[in-house]
């Protein structure tokens, strides 16, 4: 079945950062923020699995997926802001993170200075990206990346770029930019169909499970035409996901302590107000991760791994961490993603990053959702 869309808009898109920052000396805060081809209709499952799986129709139907295609024109791309999110409401966690709150082994201030993030070695894999979602009335986007699946039609994120915690329910209109750069979109857009979390993300605000692994349909482009002296857009399919920029791998389980690459899209400020990062390139931090696990209370963070000397700020929750990375194929295997942004000395300058510990809880989740094609 062909499907097509129109849009009548603007020029191309700029963005800003997704979410938020850690003020003082060890509390975490969340790093975020056409024609097609025949498709297969695919039946989504909405609840928990027996394996603590939960899964949340975010576009499932023809009707939704060209919605949401519609929605995200150029001029709402370049709108979207820095996404903020608070912890579960309950009677025990807090809304904001407590100043005083430091992780095993943080109490004593670090004198080591923040390397300065960079762009990516070689050049930045192509699998990494933004995803764009709406909460309420407002625009966000946060980072995230493709990774391998049986249907190549997979996406990683944090748990809080696609479950709105205050809001008790997924983001709305969440497509995934893969190889976004200033304002471009090379690679086509992809419009999310079905949201896969582990329950005590939603359920509970657990930052333990922060993670989220998105199918999505076939991605398509704006083409513009003009017509009767005025501007629009017609979408061209581009395929499949992986087949278009290839994919990282997952692994989970993997011990601590090793040579880690963290990509994504930094762009909020830092506790002193300065602002490094545009947001518009991705960005790459490496070094190895500590070998002891790290906790956030508020967050409910117990078994955080965290990567120091990293200076991103908000933008970007939901970027891969990658071992094993192939500067020449751009490739590596995927095993966590950033979700709290950590200011280790005290100082003005965010300087630390961490990834909930991928385990088996989490490849449950990405097993569960690997298994949903999309057409």
């Amino acid at each position: 079945m062909t499907r097509k869309r129109t849009l009548a808009a603007g020029g191309v898109v700029a963005a800003a950062s997704a979410v938020a920052v850690l003020l003082g000396q060890g509390p975490a805060v969340p790093a975020a923020a056409s024609s097609h081809g025949a498709t297969t209709t695919v039946s989504t499952v909405t609840g928990v699995n027996g394996n603590g799986v939960s899964a949340f129709p975010l576009a499932s139907s023809e009707a939704d997926e060209q919605r949401v295609a519609a929605y995200w024109s150029p001029e709402r791309l370049k709108q979207a802001s820095s996404y903020v999110p608070s912890t579960k409401p309950s009677p025990s966690t807090g809304s904001t993170p407590s100043a005083v709150e430091v992780g095993p082994g943080d109490a004593k201030p670090r004198t080591g200075a923040p390397r300065t993030a960079t762009p990516p070695p070689v050049a930045a894999p192509p699998m990494v990206g933004k995803v764009f979602f709406k909460v309420d009335d407002k625009e966000f986007w946060c980072s995230a990346s493709a990774v391998h699946s049986a249907h190549r039609n997979l996406v990683a994120t944090a748990g809080h770029c696609a479950y709105a915690l205050a809001q008790d329910k997924p983001v709305q209109n969440w497509v995934f930019i893969p190889s976004y750069h200033d304002g471009v979109a090379p690679s086509g857009i992809f419009v999310g169909h079905t949201l896969y979390m582990h329950e005590d993300f939603a359920g509970q605000g657990d930052f333990d499970r922060d993670y989220a692994f998105v199918t999505v349909h076939r991605g398509f482009s704006w083409q513009p035409y003009v017509e009767n002296g005025r501007l629009k857009y017609r979408s061209i399919d581009v395929g499949r996901l992986e087949d278009k920029v290839g994919a990282f791998r997952f692994a989970s389980s993997k011990p601590t302590g090793r040579p880690t690459y963290v990509f994504g899209y930094p762009a909020g400020a830092n506790p002193d107000g300065s602002r490094p990062y545009t947001g518009q390139a991705v960005k790459s931090c490496d070094g190895t991760t500590e070998k002891k696990f790290v906790s956030a209370p508020t967050w409910q963070l117990e078994h955080g791994v965290r990567l120091p000397g990293c200076p991103f700020t908000s933008g970007a929750s939901g970027g891969p961490w990658v071992t094993g990375y192939d500067a020449a194929k751009r490739t590596g295997y995927l095993t966590g993603i950033t979700s709290l942004t950590w200011n280790l000395s005290g100082g003005g300058r965010l300087d630390a990053v961490s990834t909930p510990y991928f385990n088996q809880l989490t490849q449950r989740v990405y097993i569960q959702a690997s298994k949903q094609g999309t057409g």
